[in-house]
């Protein structure tokens, strides 16, 4: 019988930015998902462990066991670890199945403690590196260094339009722009804040000196929007503009639109993912 209490929340998965995962948390196990609907259930292999790994599948760090998945509501179990108790891993699976199963996502955010890179110029957060809920402040922070999405894993169209020359992706060379703006000795702190004022609501400053980096910026953010609108706090206007941005990349709002916390244009979304399901049919058709 599983007595454990659970406990649901999010965080953002930093750095880069992908998105946010969405956990159930009982004693030694927990359930993540990235997109409300697939959900990978894990326990850990001794003592108590806490989320490092780059996607729900997967932890470095050897703590935890993949032991289950749900996929569109479906359980599937898997081999056990040799070092997990199979009955104590049957019932944290049996439960975080049951509240999984009935879950309303998204979980309230609880990663609070941010700590971001300063601007070498006048010190203010230029972009953000780590998020963590107070608990885990005990961590030694990353390196002062920011790191865009690699552009295998997030293709931003290059402003230029001559394809015989090449130039390096957009996300490498926004990410060199943040470490130049940072200085040759680039400086972090932690920040405790509540409301987003103050600080860019994208997780990067957007004001850029020359036309060049502001362009490159814009392009990377807008690419970026169908995972930025998982974001909570996000002032309504700065919703609104990212929701049309993110309209041109229906499937990665098919994906995760239903780990948005606020959606301002309703039709907009249910345009865009009506779109993916009739690509995605003709798609079908045609093969």
């Amino acid at each position: 019988m599983f007595a454990e209490s659970v406990r649901t929340y999010s965080k953002r998965l930093l750095s880069p930015f992908r998105g946010l995962v969405q956990i159930a948390e009982a004693g030694d196990a927990r359930a993540l998902t990235l997109d409300g609907r697939h959900w990978a259930i894990q326990c850990a292999r001794a003592g108590r462990a806490r989320l490092h790994g780059p996607s729900p599948d997967a932890d470095p760090d050897q703590r935890f066991a993949l032991v289950a998945t749900v996929e569109e509501g479906e359980l599937k179990t898997r081999a056990l670890h040799p070092f997990l108790d199979p009955h104590a891993v049957e019932a944290a699976v049996e439960g975080l199945f049951a509240t999984v199963a009935s879950a309303r996502v998204p979980f309230a955010a609880t990663d609070c403690y941010e700590y971001w890179l300063l601007d070498a110029a006048d010190g203010a957060p230029l972009a953000l590196l780590d998020a963590r809920a107070g608990d885990e402040e005990a961590l030694p922070p990353p390196r002062p260094s920011w790191i865009a999405m690699p552009a295998a894993q997030l293709e931003v169209q290059a402003p230029e339009a001559d394809p015989t020359h090449y130039v390096p992706p957009v996300n490498y060379r926004l990410q060199k722009l943040v470490e130049a703006r940072a200085g040759p000795k680039p400086q972090a702190r932690w920040f405790h804040r509540a409301a987003p004022a103050g600080f860019p609501p994208c997780l990067i400053r957007e004001d850029w000196a020359s036309e060049e980096a502001q362009q490159l910026c814009g392009r990377y953010l807008d690419r970026l929007a169908p995972r930025l609108l998982m974001l909570h706090g996000l002032p309504r206007a700065e919703r609104q503009r990212l929701e049309r941005a993110a309209r041109k990349h229906v499937f990665d709002v098919e994906r995760f639109y239903t780990l948005y916390p606020e959606v301002v244009d309703e039709k907009l979304i249910t345009a865009a993912r009506v779109e993916a399901q009739l690509r995605r049919t003709a798609g079908a058709g045609a093969s």
